[in-house]
């Protein structure tokens, strides 16, 4: 299994061109242009913070689990 982590606040622009990956195509589109194949050993995972920016289309796609600040601090 491969995990690609995008961690950080959720862009508007680039959280649309990430349904591309999401769909049936599975195809991760970067801002250079390069285009990446993922296989089904591939999981995606985003730790941020709210998903604000993010369309019904990309929450509907996804898995999301919530974590409260309070529960998990920084420290261990």
């Amino acid at each position: 299994m491969k995990w690609i982590v995008f961690d950080g606040p959720v862009d508007a622009v680039w959280i649309e061109d990430m349904n591309s990956v999401l769909d049936d195509s599975m195809l991760l589109c970067l801002g250079n242009g390069e285009r990446i194949k993922l296989n089904l050993s591939m999981r995606i995972l985003f730790e941020c913070e709210d998903l604000v920016h993010a369309s019904l289309a990309t929450v509907s796609r996804v898995a999301i689990i919530y974590v409260p600040e309070d529960t998990i601090g920084w420290k261990v």
